[in-house]
């Protein structure tokens, strides 16, 4: 029979991975989200709170996003497979032509701006002042997005610029709070494309990303050498939650997004800057 102990680590993993799975497309920061759980509630279990345990929740919603939009990603690899499986006879429609190469061109700033300022992502903007003022800038980005009139640009009429502009806001997201989602989204409605287009562009950009981060984190879990048996149960439960979690905020921000509600998430972010440094002020961290 489980102990205490193995049932609370149990549990947390479970609260992670619904708190990733939201926030991973919620414009709300999964980054800054996953860090603060274990700044707030003194989280030191050294699993839990590693980046090993957030690649295997990033991979969850990597699933999620592929099933959740599995038409758009069949019809633009198909679109991509079909120049090589033809011997060049054959080409996919322009429009997923289009869609391909702002996907590729937008993913080079993260990959870019992640290998060179790694380090330093990873050390000196995490602490709870930066992350609550990269969660007030994400804040006032969502809200000026949200009040930008729409042009209506559909899906099919994106371009590589799009795609540049839309990726350099990505790299921007790689800071924790600023969040990928919101940012890509915002980038899209003030480049004039509707919202559903907006947030389907930001799905399809995410899975690279999504991927990238995945399998770069889980790396460390292997290089330091942990039992993967003894921890299995926990990257098992955080995977599923994340996945099932993912989905459904999949769905719930493409409905709230069609009613304009990209302000209450704003507000939402907020409150929760506001609590980051609360919590720190209390602690003598500032």
């Amino acid at each position: 029979m489980p102990d205490a102990s193995g049932i609370n680590d149990l549990l947390l993993a479970l609260a992670l991975g619904v708190v990733q799975g939201f926030t991973e497309f919620f414009p709300i920061s999964s980054s800054a989200h996953l860090y603060a759980i274990p700044y707030l509630f003194s989280i030191n279990d050294p699993l839990l709170a590693s980046r090993a345990f957030g690649a295997v929740l990033h991979l969850g919603t990597l699933a999620a996003v592929l099933v959740a939009l599995r038409s758009d990603v069949t019809r633009l690899l198909s679109c991509a497979l079909a120049p090589i499986l033809s011997l060049g006879r054959r080409r996919g429609d322009s429009a997923d032509e289009r869609l391909i190469i702002a996907i590729l061109v937008g993913t080079i700033p993260a990959v870019i701006f992640g290998l060179f300022a790694g380090d330093f992502l990873d050390t000196t903007v995490r602490t709870p002042l930066v992350v609550a003022v990269a969660v007030l800038a994400g804040a006032a980005l969502l809200w000026v997005a949200d009040r930008t009139q729409s042009l209506q640009r559909p899906l099919t009429g994106i371009a590589a610029f799009d795609g540049v502009v839309i990726g350099l806001m990505q790299a921007l997201a790689l800071i924790p709070g600023i969040s990928r989602s919101g940012a890509t989204i915002s980038a899209g409605l003030l480049l004039g494309f509707s919202r559903d287009a907006a947030a389907r562009i930001s799905f399809l950009m995410g899975i690279p990303a999504i991927a990238g981060a995945g399998v770069l984190e889980l790396r460390s879990l292997l290089q330091e050498g942990g039992d993967i048996q003894q921890a299995a149960p926990l990257l098992l439960v955080g995977l599923l939650a994340s996945f099932f979690s993912g989905l459904i905020a999949i769905r719930l921000l493409i409905r709230l997004l069609s009613g304009g509600k990209l302000w209450s998430f704003a507000i939402y972010r907020v409150g929760f800057a506001l609590l980051l440094v609360a919590v720190a002020l209390l602690r003598g961290e500032i």
